[in-house]
């Protein structure tokens, strides 16, 4: 009479808890192999979308210019919108943390010197008040611009419009709230958010009236690649700069920074790919061996158990599931381990957590696939046994 399956799990548990050691350094083949799928698909994930936040922001018609050494003027906003037509929105940027109070309440919070067109480039809207207008801004005006986790945050049920809160301990009446755009799919508040007019902040804040950072926007995204490169030969032209110079410019569009995700998406899969292979297979002949060993080690054993009538069927069942603890054991300390350390790198590394449930399921799936594979043969030989000969073995 064949053995239930259940007893059959019951007795592979019991053989497999007489040497704890060999079974866990027999499951760390398949562990290594399922944590790196973990690890490198989550970044990987993680990476996708902190660039859909960077296109949520601002666009794929955007560009980002960057100066190394010699920072941004004016002047070369003016330039840009008097020679470049293509440009659609243009702002320079400056930003720094400061502590930001209002009556009893201290924050610390990283404030933010644009021009209007910040406003239009990210499809920002008002809730109450007005954006900055051209005489608060040539004026230097102390003015700001609030999100509504800031609204709620320093002001609760207050109206902030006239309002004054001191940033660095220099006051600034606030004149506009924008609406509730709220959290990023990397986690990030956009509404925890405070702003000022980029000459003001740059006079009163900075300590200097240039900046190193201007956003551009095209009027369409197939606009990109030209307007990039006209910026860089107006630079040049402007500033007669050797090629050695051009290197403290840097210019990158969101479609750069897509493309440069999706490559490092495709190295990590291969690399995860690849690890998981090697690994899986490693994992799969020290499976192989530990239960070939086994099977000579419990030859005699196995012959007893034919002699009272374990079917070879129950043999080949009872080895089998033991392949299949030993790989699941593994899939499963993979998995835990993988999702782990991606926890912490994305705590440290200030990324989103992706959690991805078919990744957990295909890595599962292919560990215990291998263990049933590579456990096949050792398994097929112990149920091949001929009774007579194993009670005679010793």
């Amino acid at each position: 009479m064949s053995m239930s399956f259940q007893n059959l799990s019951i007795v592979a548990m019991r053989a497999l808890q007489r040497n704890k050691m060999r079974t866990a350094l027999t499951c760390l083949g398949i562990i290594i192999g399922v944590f790196a799928v973990i690890l490198l698909a989550g970044i990987s994930n993680s990476l996708k979308v902190s660039v859909r936040e960077k296109i949520q922001s601002f666009g794929t018609n955007a560009l980002t210019m960057m100066a190394v050494k010699k920072p941004f003027t004016e002047a070369d906003l003016k330039d840009i919108r008097r020679t470049i037509p293509d440009v659609q929105y243009i702002t320079p940027m400056n930003s720094w943390e400061f502590p930001v109070k209002y009556k009893s309440k201290n924050i610390q919070r990283q404030i933010f010197g644009v021009s209007n067109e910040y406003f239009m480039m990210g499809n920002w809207e008002l809730e109450s008040g007005s954006f900055f207008s051209p005489q608060e801004i040539t004026s230097y005006e102390k003015v700001a611009i609030i999100g509504h986790s800031i609204k709620k945050l320093l002001f609760e049920d207050e109206d902030p419009l006239g309002k004054v809160i001191l940033i660095n301990r220099i006051p600034f009446r606030i004149v506009g709230c924008l609406q509730e755009k709220g959290m990023s799919l990397a986690g990030r508040d956009f509404d925890d958010f405070i702003v000022g007019p980029y000459s003001t902040l740059s006079m009163k804040l900075f300590g200097t009236q240039s900046f190193f950072v201007i956003n551009v926007a095209t009027y369409s995204e197939t606009q990109v690649d030209t307007v990039r490169q006209e910026l860089l030969d107006l630079l040049q032209r402007k500033y007669s700069l050797t090629p050695e110079q051009m290197q403290d410019y840097k210019i990158t569009s969101s479609k750069e920074v897509i493309k440069k995700t999706e490559e490092i998406s495709s190295y990590l899969a291969l690399a995860s790919v690849a690890i998981a292979f090697i690994s899986l297979i490693v994992g799969g002949i020290g499976i192989m061996n530990i239960m070939l060993a086994s099977v000579s080690e419990r030859t005699h054993e196995i012959g007893i158990r034919m002699a009272i009538g374990a079917k070879t069927r129950d043999i080949l069942m009872q080895f089998l599931i033991e392949a299949l603890i030993i790989s699941a054991f593994g899939g499963v300390s993979g998995i835990f381990l993988g999702v782990l350390v991606y926890g912490m790198y994305t705590a440290v590394a200030s990324q989103p957590f992706i959690f991805s449930l078919s990744t957990v399921v295909v890595s599962f799936m292919f560990s215990a696939l291998v263990g049933v594979g590579f456990g096949f043969y050792p398994a097929w030989k112990a149920s091949s046994l001929n009774p007579i000969d194993a009670l005679r073995h010793e």
